[in-house]
């Protein structure tokens, strides 16, 4: 019976619809609930209260069964945040919606939602870490794609900046770099007007943002063939000093919305009262003769001049026209005859006209036009920033900086789904395109699924495990991420020039005999500690760089002053200076001031030189006579030395069998 009970249960439960995660309900409705206990079906239910947590409410009662219960409308995210307080927060962000404008829509809905600094607080420990880890992932894989689809002659970039407001007061620009093959954002620089180089001009954020995109994207190894930007006198300067491998080419949309503008102008004028009816005709001709000659720029640059003839009803016998060269006539098929609208070439009219015609700018700007290369993938990026950062409101550089990879990582999204032919088309539209004789197909597509906001919702339980091991660290006095780096960097410093210390020692020691680690560590054969007051070896003194320099300096001019035969090297005492330095220094095991076999030989000798110099002048002046010693004298001398010099071997022989 029990069993059947169950399972009749569980069909109930199986067909049940699929609710969503939230839904709005009434608090009359939401009462109506607590008639009866819902913990053991009492109907003796008092004193219900309840609290409120932003969007989550917590009620609470008491029965005569149960002593205390309590019911939660969310449940806990990690056991501290509730899950509904989050999710706004994580929504609200990352559909570019302002807290503000959020804020006063739950006050005309009279929904209850988290406080301003609740939200804030949210964004800052939770949201913007999550959107920092799925930003890095995202930007991982962006450039996996390209360096895929990246021919072996190099990337073709389109830049473009966007200011953050209109006009010349801008604290923020953002300036983009579009792979054109993909139409993938490669990189995303954002400058600030205090930032230094920029010294508080707004102008100069877009040439230096440029400047240091390209920098990076060079240092990652990227082979850049091309870059397509506006008519931008200072980035081309810049691009010809800094970056001239990199051929440098123009939006012609750029270029061409300068002659429109002038010829705007041109029209408000009293005296040129035609220049309106040709203004569109000479747009359409200028994306004409661009899309056409995309190759023979020269050829297209004469046919955009033969619209001065055009405007005067001349069409053919274009030889006779001082400024063109290369063409016979105009390509349009024959026209009717008519005066309206001409301009008499003898006119003021013309001369205006002329001159913007023949504009040096757009002149040269045109040879350097592609009709296949254009920044037309930054403006859209452009016009997906007024989504989450729009230009009436200003911002600071660090929450600017937030809201750009939003943008980044929602125009990503749409490129990537029309790589892969995943969004669907709900519509199409004709309309006309200036320069193009026949009408545009528009599409209207479908809404894109953009997979990272869920993505970033996944992240935020990890980030608030971090949040609580952090924490945990700081409370038990750990040092934090970067403490720890910045001391594995010291140590790695240290290390080095130990390293780099010990080479110079072993350069300095030159062939000075085979040496052993251990020992010159203070160490036993076996790495163990040695007690310097059983070893004889550590006796010897340890001499720092400057002693070591001073002691070579000084070895070299006693060698000198050996070799000269001068009366410094006469005496027993010079001679077992001699062989000090000979046997001392040439089979030393540790090779610094007898460290190793020669160390007790050091001493001795240096003992039997002060006796030798005692004995033979007690004032300390032995050597400095200038009277002529006698050849006896002389033959005693060479043969104490030779028995000095083979006492000193002997003894040096024993101290190898001992050391060893």
């Amino acid at each position: 019976s029990s069993q059947e009970t169950v399972d009749s249960t569980e069909s109930i439960d199986n067909s049940l619809p699929d609710l969503p995660p939230y839904l709005l309900i009434a608090s009359s409705s939401l009462l109506n609930l607590f008639t009866r206990c819902p913990s053991c079906g009492d109907p003796s239910i008092h004193s219900l209260s309840f609290s409120q947590h932003g969007s989550a409410v917590v009620l609470k009662w008491k029965c005569n069964k149960c002593v205390k219960s309590s019911w939660p409308s969310q449940p806990l995210l990690c056991g501290r945040f509730y899950e509904g307080n989050a999710k706004i927060a994580t929504a609200g962000h990352t559909t570019g919606l302002s807290l503000p404008r959020l804020a006063v829509f739950g006050d005309v809905l009279g929904l209850p939602l988290p406080a301003p600094r609740t939200e804030y607080d949210l964004l800052s420990k939770l949201v913007l870490p999550a959107v920092d880890i799925v930003y890095e992932r995202h930007m991982r894989y962006v450039e996996s794609v390209v360096r895929n689809v990246a021919s072996r002659r190099g990337i073709d970039l389109s830049i473009d900046g966007r200011y953050s407001r209109p006009g010349f007061t801008a604290l923020n620009a953002t300036i983009s770099f579009i792979h054109l093959t993909t139409n993938l954002i490669l990189l995303v620089i954002n400058m600030h007007k205090h930032m230094k180089g920029i010294d508080g001009i707004s102008g100069r954020m877009e040439k230096e943002g440029v400047r240091r995109g390209l920098k990076i994207l060079l240092a990652k190894l990227y082979k850049i063939r091309s870059v397509c930007t506006d008519n931008d006198a200072k980035i081309g300067k810049m691009l010809r000093d800094d970056f001239s491998v990199i051929k440098h080419l123009l939006d012609f949309w750029h270029l061409v919305k300068g002659i429109n503008h002038d010829l705007r102008e041109l029209a408000k004028k009293k005296q040129c009262p035609n220049i309106q009816y040709w203004r569109k005709k000479l747009i359409n001709h200028a994306h004409y003769i661009h899309s056409k000659f995309g190759k023979s720029r020269k050829l297209g640059l004469q046919y955009w001049l033969s619209s001065l003839a055009h405007v005067t009803g001349r069409h053919r016998h274009f030889a006779k026209v001082p400024f063109l060269h290369g063409i016979a006539k105009c390509k349009h098929s024959r026209l009717g005859w008519s005066n309206a609208h001409l301009i008499r070439r003898d006119s003021e009219e013309f001369q205006l006209l002329k001159a913007v015609i023949m504009k040096p700018t757009f002149l040269a700007g045109f040879l350097r036009a592609s009709p296949k290369k254009n920044t037309s993938p930054n403006e859209c990026f452009n016009s997906i920033i007024n989504i989450y950062a729009p230009k009436r409101i200003a911002r600071s550089s660090k929450w600017y900086g937030e809201l750009i990879k939003l943008a980044h990582l929602h125009y990503n999204t749409l490129a990537l789904l029309d790589m892969l032919n995943l969004r669907e088309e709900r519509g199409n539209s004709s309309v006309k395109v200036i320069g193009r004789e026949g009408e545009t197909v528009k599409r209207k597509m479908a809404t894109a699924d953009h997979a990272w906001r869920r993505e970033v919702w996944a992240e935020i339980p990890g980030v608030i495990e971090k949040r609580k091991l952090d924490l945990f660290m700081k409370k038990v006095g750990a040092p934090t991420d970067r403490e720890y780096v910045l001391a594995m960097q010291e140590e790695e410093k240290d290390v080095e020039e130990a390293e780099g210390a010990e080479g110079a020692e072993e350069r300095e020691e030159g062939d000075g005999g085979e040496s052993d680690v251990s020992e010159e560590l203070g160490e036993g054969l076996y790495g163990e500690e040695v007690d310097s007051d059983h070893n004889p070896v550590m006796d010897a003194i340890e001499l720092s760089d400057a002693e070591d320099e001073e002691s070579a300096e000084e070895e070299d001019e006693e060698k000198i002053a050996l070799s000269s035969g001068s009366e410094w090297d006469e005496g027993e005492a010079g001679e077992r200076w001699m062989a000090l330095h000979q046997g001392g220094r040439g089979r030393g095991r540790g090779g610094r001031g007898g460290r190793g076999r020669g160390g007790t030989v050091v001493r001795h000798e240096v003992a039997a030189v002060q006796a030798s110099v005692s004995s033979a002048d007690p004032s300390g002046q032995q050597g400095l006579s200038d009277e002529p010693k006698g050849g006896t004298a002389k033959k005693r001398e060479r043969r104490a030395t030779a028995a000095a010099k083979k006492k000193g071997e002997e003894e040096m022989d024993e101290e190898d069998s001992s050391s060893d």
